[in-house]
């Protein structure tokens, strides 16, 4: 069963028990919006629940940060007025791939669910950075974010203060890398002008806790940063990676030694093809979590 991780008079997060994965709802003058609903069939029961006990008639709202299948898993539960995906997402040649890998998910631990397992049919399309939408006095900010996924994105709340990144930031894990370091890292470096741009105090990453303050997410961009650089490193020079200070990061090594191992995997084709260099003269520095608008333009 999910647990309410964090609430506030609009803002309420569901943590499924599995991978603890994150469902925001939020609730506006003029919608509610839920992002990513999420895992198990009661769980999600819960989320639809407390979702129409608040709607009163208020628009309701999807949002899906990118299309792994944990993130989409719970679209069918829910009657939107309009669905939000970048348009890499709506377009995804894999659908019918994804929606196999919640099948085998359901088959293997006998999960029936009452609600149709389907793809979401996305209405508004994301296609580059900055992309808003108003629904009356409720505006949101959309932004690209590829690097976990190509079709990832993440969304600012405006007079909420509130950025809902995806699988980005997260407390619990590291950069998990299934499309493109580079992309990774240029999505983590543009984070502070879209802080800039719109004034986020608040992140929810897709797994784990909020950050509640900026410098808690900065420090949290830095410590990613210095994941990607380390594991380039490692590639570039033939040197170990110190996977004994990662376990004392993070606590989950007999399930995430096969993510890291997959982002050494997509590392070393990335070297190989010329996508990135390694220069021992000029090697990247890894920015300081320091207060933001005064480096980040």
């Amino acid at each position: 069963m999910s647990k309410i991780l964090y609430r506030d008079p609009q803002i309420t997060v569901f943590q499924s028990a599995i991978y603890q994965t994150n469902t925001t709802v939020v609730r506006t003058d003029d919608l509610v919006l839920v992002v990513d609903p999420a895992w198990l069939p009661d769980e999600v029961y819960a989320i639809r629940q407390y979702v129409d006990s608040i709607r009163e008639g208020r628009a309701l709202f999807l949002v899906f940060t990118h299309s792994d299948f944990d993130h989409i898993i719970g679209y069918g539960a829910f009657k939107a007025d309009k669905v939000f995906a970048t348009e890499l997402m709506a377009e995804n040649p894999a659908q019918n791939a994804i929606l196999e890998q919640i099948n085998d998910f359901d088959q293997q631990y006998y999960i029936h669910r009452p609600y149709p397992v389907e793809y979401p049919m996305v209405d508004f399309k994301v296609y580059r950075d900055g992309v808003q939408y108003r629904h009356e006095s409720t505006k949101l900010s959309f932004y690209l974010a590829p690097g976990h996924t190509a079709d990832s994105m993440m969304v600012v709340v405006w007079h909420l203060g509130l950025c809902i990144a995806g699988d980005y930031l997260s407390n619990i894990e590291f950069p998990i890398i299934q499309h493109s370091s580079v992309e990774y890292v240029n999505t983590l470096e543009k984070l502070p002008r879209i802080h800039d741009r719109n004034w986020f105090t608040r992140l929810i990453p897709g797994h784990g806790d909020p950050a509640l303050t900026i410098t808690d997410w900065l420090r949290r961009r830095t410590e990613s940063l210095a994941y990607i650089y380390a594991i380039r490193e490692s590639v570039a020079t033939g040197r170990p990676f110190d996977t004994h200070s990662l376990w004392e990061r993070y606590c989950f090594p007999r399930q995430q030694i096969k993510d890291h191992e997959a982002n050494l995997a997509l590392v070393q084709r990335e070297y190989e093809q010329g996508l990135w260099t390694w220069d021992p003269d000029n090697l990247p520095t890894v920015p300081e979590p320091v207060p933001l608008g005064e480096t980040s333009q």
